[in-house]
């Protein structure tokens, strides 16, 4: 499979292309499905906003067909740092499709590489093992609206403390089957936009679906220390070890998806996903990518 991108530096333009190693596929074992709320709506007591927002939910469910409930109400769950990393200016880790991102509660660290592609099998097949023992790796079908999926391949690790990301060959050193992509090693790695987003879930809400559960779980990200949110998710997410998601599951599923869309003073009128806004925070930062 080859990804073509093009890197312009001036009047000057290179066309190069980078490959995804063959793997044993994995299989798809979650669907995320994703819905920006707007955030302004977060700006003072969010746990009780957030809580609002169920009731909301669920009085618009009991006018359609679901057969199901919402169970649970919203709590804090986790407050950590994510940061994300790619080569500035020319953004390569992007262009190639891929997502570098960090976590940390102040005590321990974990990086996440993951890739995307609209392709299940693409995804599926494009080499992200790391390096730590204990890795995880997993595929997942996101879904945003109005029902883009995206399949995403994507490997967590811990990050040691000494570990320092500092140029492209630091990514190859902890996750090898990015040494395909045949990156300028050398090359700076960055912050991207130079963004230190404090991230706080809230998760507890759940829906029985049948086979499998939806649980709920509402991220706000706030620049910074700031005390207003910048960008506010609900999503849903639906596991299955096995791969199987059956059609009744599925339908109650997209019924969820479709009714929560439709709580329109909720629901923020941007497009953008949480990865792309943190990009475009910045524009500047991919000044010289097109992608083709």
């Amino acid at each position: 499979m080859f990804h073509w991108l093009k890197i312009a530096a001036g009047t000057a333009a290179a066309f190069v292309y980078v490959t995804c190693a063959a793997q044993a596929a994995d299989a798809l074992t979650s669907k995320e499905y994703k819905i920006l709320l707007t955030p302004s709506l977060f700006d003072s007591q969010p746990l009780t906003v957030a809580n609002q927002f169920l009731t909301d939910l669920k009085a618009k469910l009991k006018t359609t067909t679901f057969d199901r409930t919402v169970d649970g109400k919203f709590a804090e769950d986790e407050r950590r740092t994510v940061r994300f990393y790619d080569s500035p200016g020319t953004c390569r880790l992007k262009a190639a499709g891929y997502m570098l991102r960090t976590r940390g509660d102040g005590k321990d660290t974990e990086i996440t590489l993951k890739f995307r592609s609209p392709s299940q099998s693409t995804a599926a097949a494009t080499d992200v093992s790391g390096s730590v023992s204990g890795a995880k790796t997993k595929l997942e079908d996101d879904i945003v609206p109005p029902f883009k999926e995206t399949f995403s391949h994507s490997t967590t690790e811990t990050l040691s403390a000494s570990k320092n990301l500092n140029i492209l060959d630091d990514v190859a050193d902890l996750f090898p089957g990015t040494k395909s992509l045949n990156l300028p090693n050398k090359d700076p790695l960055s912050l991207v936009s130079n963004l230190d987003i404090t991230e706080q879930t809230y998760a507890g809400a759940e829906s029985d679906l049948g086979q499998q559960d939806a649980d709920f779980s509402l991220t706000l990200w706030y620049v910074g220390n700031a005390s207003k949110p910048s960008v506010a998710e609900l999503s849903f997410k639906i596991k299955s070890d096995s791969g199987d998601f059956t059609g009744k599951v599925t339908d109650r599923s997209k019924l969820l998806f479709d009714t929560t869309r439709g709580l329109t003073q909720w629901v923020s009128t941007s497009t953008v996903t949480k990865t792309e806004w943190v990009y475009q925070y910045q524009p500047s930062y991919c000044s010289s990518v097109q992608l083709l």
